[in-house]
């Protein structure tokens, strides 16, 4: 008696899992205050971005601009594509299933997120040009995400890949004018890698010192970790006798920076 009455009650704990996932599951409207919600069982969008909301009382239509933010159940597939690009496992599949998700749920939440995953796919499949195009597509979908920064840094390193210096050097400018400490000694990182791609090593090797240097009071180990570290690198590559020095320096001083052990094998 006692186990039957466990399985009826598990039963009904996971009957009211089930329900409740169901209702975070289902699809729903943030109109244009960015908080009242409207939730529905069905959900579509016309090519011209209005969102049909299927409800108990019909059809609701929410033309663009009378929403922030519409969002169906997540694609099946988006899940094993996120595996895939998180693991490096990227291939014509991947890259062909996310582009479907883009189209597919267009303007429905989803279309963002799997643009996302495409770029940084593009990226680490060694496609700079496409990955550069793939985030400008991304800021067409949502301007708001050029603020984001870790979108901002990974699309400035497809542009360094594809060898869109001066479009990424005018950036820099921009990060390194207004923004924070933390994110100008970045920019400063950055020029060292265009000089460094377009073998001027005197200039990257003093664009890493400045950052090294000059932006030592951000106390940040990976950012600073890095500038010596490259630093080092280019003035070995220029046999320079301080590249011992700044080995020594990123692997004692940064520690737990991803810079120090590489730094330690080269003392």
């Amino acid at each position: 008696m006692k186990s039957t009455r466990a399985l009826a009650s598990l039963a009904l704990a996971i009957a009211g899992l089930l329900l409740a996932q169901a209702a975070l599951a289902a699809p729903y409207v943030i109109l244009k205050d960015g908080v009242t919600r409207r939730e529905g069982t069905r959900i579509r969008a016309d090519k011209d971005g209005t969102i049909i909301l299927t409800t108990a009382q019909g059809n609701i239509p929410f033309p663009r601009g009378q929403y922030a933010k519409a969002v169906m159940d997540e694609p099946p597939e988006f899940k094993p594509a996120a595996a895939a690009v998180a693991a490096g496992k990227i291939d014509d599949k991947v890259i062909s299933t996310l582009e479907k998700i883009v189209s597919d749920c267009r303007y429905l939440n989803w279309d963002v997120e799997a643009q996302k995953l495409l770029a940084e796919a593009l990226l680490k499949k060694g496609d700079a040009a496409g990955a550069d195009a793939a985030y400008k597509k991304l800021y067409t979908f949502d301007p708001e995400l050029q603020k984001n920064t870790d979108i901002s840094w990974a699309h400035r390193r497809a542009m360094l890949a594809a060898k869109q210096y001066a479009t990424l050097q005018k950036s820099l400018d921009a990060v390194a004018a207004a923004g924070p400490r933390t994110e100008a000694a970045r920019a400063q990182n950055m020029r060292g890698d265009i000089s460094l791609a377009q073998n001027r090593l005197e200039e990257a090797a003093m664009d890493y010192l400045r950052t090294a240097i000059l932006f030592a009071d951000v106390k940040d180990a990976e950012i600073l970790g890095e500038a010596t570290f490259k630093a080092a690198q280019v003035l070995e590559q220029l046999r320079d006798s301080r590249a011992k020095e700044m080995y020594r320096k990123c692997a004692e001083e940064y520690r737990s920076s991803s810079y120090a052990a590489k730094a330690r094998n080269k003392i």
